[in-house]
Order: C-alpha cells, then structure tokens, then sequence
C-alpha cells in the first residue's frame, strides 16, 4: 500500500516562489497548516520568511481554486488534484494569499 501524501502549496503575491508544507493529516485547518508552515520558517533559519507568511495569512484573503476559503476549513474539504512523484502518490492543494486591497508597492 502506498502512503499518501499531502501537500500544500502556499503561492503569495510577494514572492513568485511559492511555500511548499508537507502535512500528515487530511483533518488538519488552514490555521493550523499556516501555523505549522511559519514555524517551520522560523526553525530552519529562514526568520524574514517566516514572519512575511505570518503577516500575509493574518491580513489577506485566502482562495483555492478561485474561491475564498477560511481559516477554519479541513484540508481534505479543499479543490485538490493528485499526483504520482516517484511511485508515490501526492495530493496538492493550491492556496492563493491575495490582498483584499490594492495598493503600490
């Protein structure tokens, strides 16, 4: 039997590489895979990081698959696809921080 993977992939307008966060459990919130992914960042010396993704998850919006999402929701309740990587099967799921302004930089 093959273990599944779940991973979610963080895209913000600020960076065009995106945040990737290997996750265990389908169950988990948004909250809690943002809380996970920031200190993540912070233990593997990438602080600045870890604090812009705190900041962009607290003030803008999220949307997967062009609709809003809150941070309550489950993983396994989001638009997902599924891969094959090296004989393994990963699910993904794509998550889109935008601003609910705009504004210059």
């Amino acid at each position: 039997m093959a273990d599944e993977n779940f991973v979610v992939k963080i895209n913000t307008a600020l960076s065009n590489k995106p945040f990737f966060v290997k996750i265990t459990d389908p169950n988990m919130t948004i909250s809690r895979i943002f809380s996970e992914a920031i200190s993540t960042l912070r233990n593997t010396g990438r602080p600045l990081e870890s604090d812009q993704l705190n900041q962009l998850f607290e003030h803008h919006q999220i949307f997967n698959s062009g609709k809003t999402v809150q941070k309550g929701e489950l993983f396994k309740d989001l638009s997902k696809t599924t891969q094959s990587v090296n004989e393994q099967n990963v699910t993904l799921v794509e998550l889109d921080l935008v601003s609910s302004h705009s504004g210059g930089s």
